[in-house]
């Protein structure tokens, strides 16, 4: 059995993978990428877990229908992170193809917090999550996360997602900032 993950990618990504892999000579199934709307302007797509690293799942790989794996560990791979002064966030950043899962099983989550946090996915490998309500924190973790999508060149998404009420809606977007 294969162990299956998941990855957030920007609503495109099936289209953009289809193009990539006809440049490769990729066609069928194989250039098809297992994915599904995730939040707005999300997809979910499953990941291969290697033994070194992770690949994009596709159509090609009939084992695959969902994912599999769990986040384990103490904190499901988060570190804690402080904004002097104005309080703590968490931050995963491992790539291991793993950082969709937050979203599929947001549980994992209550690890961190009790209350519902706001999170970020700004680009591959990346989760940033805060418990909302401070506006300080709020801008500077808000202004972080659209540096990173400006300057990334695969950005994922500048939409900050909270997950509430049994669904993940847009609590905000990230906006550079104004005062410089």
């Amino acid at each position: 059995a294969v162990s299956v993950g998941a990855v957030l990618e920007p609503e495109d990504v099936v289209s953009q993978y289809r193009l990539h892999a006809k440049e490769k000579g990729i066609q069928g199934p194989a250039a098809e990428l297992l994915c599904k709307p995730a939040a707005e302007g999300l997809q979910v797509c499953a990941t291969v877990l290697l033994e070194k690293g992770w690949r994009y799942a596709t159509h090609a790989d009939k084992d695959v229908v969902a994912p599999t794996t769990q986040l384990t560990g103490p904190m499901s791979g988060f570190q804690t992170k402080e904004v002097d002064g104005m309080g703590r966030y968490w931050v995963r950043e491992l790539d291991d193809g793993l950082e969709g899962m937050v979203m599929v099983k947001p549980d994992a989550l209550k690890q961190l917090a009790p209350v519902p946090l706001v999170v970020a996915w700004p680009v591959p490998g990346i989760v940033i999550a805060w418990v909302p309500g401070n506006p300080s924190l709020d801008q500077v973790l808000s202004v972080g996360v659209a540096k990173m999508v400006a300057e990334s060149n695969h950005p994922i998404s500048a939409k900050l997602y909270r997950f509430d009420e049994g669904e993940w809606a847009v609590w905000g977007e990230a906006k550079p900032s104004t005062a410089d």
